[in-house]
């Protein structure tokens, strides 16, 4: 199990440069206290034109500890302020916590990700992971990750979402057409169905 932390921000106009700056800026400081981090744009779907910033951690103590650290640390007291100063974007939200219930993130090899998200009650989540090894079979087929993650905190805790890791936007492309839109695959969108319900999904770029 892995703990994910992330931001969702949307830039002002004409601020998106300074906007992206600064995600990355922020993401440096939380690796410096350990964190695994991304930056990403959403290109589709909900949310498109946002900016995520996202920090996955071992486990629950070493995510609170780097909070604390993070929060102690002088250059994020410093970038805060010239957050406040002079925002680049309107934050949207600010830290939601996820965790990881089928496999292992592969940020640095497959950065792009193709997010699915699902509405379903906590009883059925037993029988949705046991489709996991199904999912991965089939998408193992184009070299796509596939990783499981139910939230900790925030609005909808009644969900679970598929994410689809992948090398490069073309390889997605190419995922979609070989084995996304294939009858194994659609046939188990199908069993899915009968477990939750299908509320959105989005596509992410690192930046």
């Amino acid at each position: 199990m892995a703990v994910i932390a992330y931001t969702l921000a949307r830039p002002h106009p004409g601020k998106r440069e300074m906007a992206e700056n600064r995600a990355r800026q922020l993401g440096e400081i939380y690796s410096r206290h350990g964190a695994s981090v991304k930056a990403a744009s959403i290109v589709s779907g909900a949310n498109a034109g946002c900016l995520m910033l996202l920090r996955a951690y071992a486990d629950f103590r070493t995510a609170v500890k780097a909070f604390q650290a993070v929060n102690n640390d002088p250059a994020h007291v410093e970038f805060w302020k010239e957050r406040e100063a002079n925002p680049a974007a309107e934050i949207i939200t600010a830290r939601d916590i996820l965790r990881t219930v089928y496999g292992e993130t592969q940020w640095t090899s497959h950065p792009v990700a193709h997010l699915r998200r699902y509405e379903i009650s906590r009883d059925k989540v037993a029988e949705a992971l046991k489709l996991f090894p199904e999912v991965e079979k089939i998408m193992s087929e184009a070299d796509v990750n596939v990783v499981g993650v139910l939230p900790v905190t925030g609005e909808n805790l009644n969900s679970m979402t598929v994410s689809y890791q992948l090398r490069s936007i073309e390889h997605w492309g190419e995922a979609m057409d070989s084995v996304g839109m294939s009858d194994a695959f659609q046939a188990l969108v199908v069993k899915a169905a009968k477990l939750g319900t299908l509320r959105s999904a989005f596509t992410t770029i690192p930046i």
